[in-house]
């Protein structure tokens, strides 16, 4: 099988429903087939982004996502120039044209995508030494595929994102060379007087040169107020672009050619008027500042890391000493974690201790006896230290000796605070066993510390019985075993008896007819008689009646 027909089968199994599958041919392509090409067609390069765009469609959860797009940005600066360059072109392509069919529950991660190859993209020129001809040929590419693309896709979400990430994530490869600089940032100044759509020119003001104002603002506040800040800062970085550049000139030109969009020459003239009073700000104050030189040849040395045990064989005289520098070293070890221990349980006794003379006197016997002990252990670590004339090996004993001896000095300066040290802490031996020194020396004041510590014992036990009947209150518990019921002709029960209005009556209660819910006092009930009223045809006839009487009598 050739390199075409195998890079066919990978792209159909890179759209794959299985993880398993994808993941292996992102592998086998990204390690594999794609550094062993020198030059991949355009049309296969768009075949095989198409199979990696609905790769990362089908990630879900964000490890998974992050990983992947990861391996795929990350291959950008280790690919050849040639190759590097076709494979970021058609990204971009690739993203433009399937931009409008991005869910919004997918636009995150393919943010992300752009972002990342971003980075990548600059980490690349970085890695080539910020040749000047390969910037230029870079920017090229990434301006004509994206900001001035003559295509009909619709695919501006790109654009916008790209011009808001952009200052972000060139920022850490600041500071560059002015060269480097002016090639970078002067397509934006030339992409705005071309292109028609006012989002993008919007886009472009606001998060590239609108920052660089502010920035340039407030290094002059700064530099005024002679007050002191980081040179890696982002406000001297940025601001000393936005200064230096000479962006208020590159405006004008570009705003009064007749080459410049009709639409766009309001906005350039501001940005004009803008940088030209930053300008003239920074004449009039008498400020000097200047580009740092930057070297991109030589990069940070990393010191070389050498074992201790490596320096224990080359400084020992003899092999026979080796096994007794490296038990030293295994017991020093194990009196480092002792001493770590015993500092905790003296750190947490002694907020509550009183310390007084006595404290004082045990604490100088025990510097003393430090003293002897760090001479006893520091006998091998010297002879280490100074056995190659200024070559100085630091192993763990010598470490832990240093730190006795600095324990001792801060105990001296501060012995009349109340802050317990590691030298209160009990001395453990190299062979694990505690030394008896300090129990003698507590021999006359021994008793006051003993009684001091009682006294604290017993505040504390105090304290504490104080919580724990606090806590062991003599509980109430209120059961309603049996339903209280009683009937409406009975006299209710007196007001300490009653149950309280949350607590209804359930059960058989509700069966013998008590209401739920609580129990209330309530007046007799009295029946009210109404009164019938007559009705209007009735009250007639007994007129009509009257009358006829009167009638009649007559």
């Amino acid at each position: 099988m050739d390199g075409a027909e195998a890079g066919q089968s990978l792209i159909k199994r890179l759209a794959s429903c299985d993880k398993l599958t994808r993941d292996r041919t992102v592998r086998t392509l990204l390690q594999t087939w794609l550094p062993s090409q020198r030059q991949v067609p355009e049309e296969d390069m768009k075949r095989l982004w198409k199979g990696l765009f609905y790769c990362v469609w089908h990630a879900d959860k964000l490890p998974a996502q992050t990983e992947l797009i990861e391996k795929l940005s990350s291959t950008l600066p280790s690919l050849d120039p040639p190759l590097s360059h076709e494979y970021f072109s058609v990204f971009l392509i690739t993203m433009r044209r399937e931009w409008t069919g991005i869910d919004r529950l997918r636009l995150d991660k393919f943010y992300l995508l752009i972002r990342r190859f971003l980075h990548c993209f600059f980490l690349m020129l970085k890695k080539r030494s910020w040749d000047l001809d390969f910037v230029r040929s870079s920017i090229v590419i990434l301006v004509d595929r994206t900001f001035l693309a003559d295509d009909n896709l619709l695919g501006n979400g790109v654009n916008y994102h790209i011009a808001s990430v952009f200052l972000e994530e060139i920022r850490p490869f600041l500071p560059v060379r002015k060269e480097v600089l002016e090639v970078v940032l002067e397509t934006f100044v030339s992409v705005m007087g071309k292109v028609t759509d006012k989002v993008l020119v919007a886009k472009i003001k606001s998060n590239v040169f609108d920052l660089l104002i502010e920035m340039g603002r407030r290094l002059l506040e700064i530099k005024k107020s002679e007050t002191e800040i980081d040179s890696s800062d982002d406000v001297v970085v940025l601001g000393t672009i936005a200064l230096l550049m000479g962006f208020s000139s590159k405006f004008y030109e570009l705003g009064s050619s007749a080459e410049c969009h009709q639409g766009n020459r309001k906005v350039l003239l501001g940005l004009h008027e803008d940088f030209l009073k930053l300008e003239k700000d920074l004449a009039t104050s008498g400020i000097e500042i200047s580009i740092p030189e930057v070297n991109e040849d030589c990069d940070d040395e990393v010191p070389e890391l050498v074992p201790i045990a490596q320096e224990m064989e080359t400084d020992a005289p003899d092999a026979a000493s080796e096994p007794a520098e490296i038990k030293a070293n295994g017991s020093a070890k194990k009196r480092l974690k002792k001493l770590k221990k015993a500092e905790k349980a003296s750190v947490a006794s002694g907020k509550k201790a009183k310390k007084g003379k006595t404290v004082e006197n045990s604490n100088s016997n025990l510097d003393k006896e430090n003293d002897s002990e760090v001479s006893a252990n520091g006998e091998n670590s010297t002879a280490e230290q100074f056995g190659d004339g200024d070559a100085i090996t630091f192993n763990e004993m010598v470490i832990s000796n240093l730190q006795l001896q600095f324990e001792k000095v801060a105990g001296e300066v501060d012995a009349h605070n109340d802050v317990p040290s590691a030298c209160d802490s009990p001395i453990v031996a190299v062979n694990g066993i505690v030394s008896k020194k300090r129990k003698r020396s507590k021999g006359k004041d021994g008793q006051k510390l003993k009684n001091a510590e009682l006294t604290s014992q017993g505040d504390a036990e105090t304290s504490g019985t104080v919580k724990t009947s606090e806590k062991s209150a003599k509980r109430v518990r209120f059961s309603m075993k049996n339903n209280l019921v009683w009937k409406p002709q009975s006299p209710l029960p007196p007001q300490s008896l009653r149950l309280p209005p949350s607590v209804t009556p359930r059960g058989s209660a509700l069966k013998k007819g008590v209401p739920p819910g609580p129990i209330r006092e309530m007046a007799p009930v009295t029946k009210k008689v109404k009164k019938k009223a007559k009705s209007v045809k009735k009250a007639r006839m007994g007129v009509k009646n009257v009358r006829a009487k009167r009638l009649k009598m007559v």
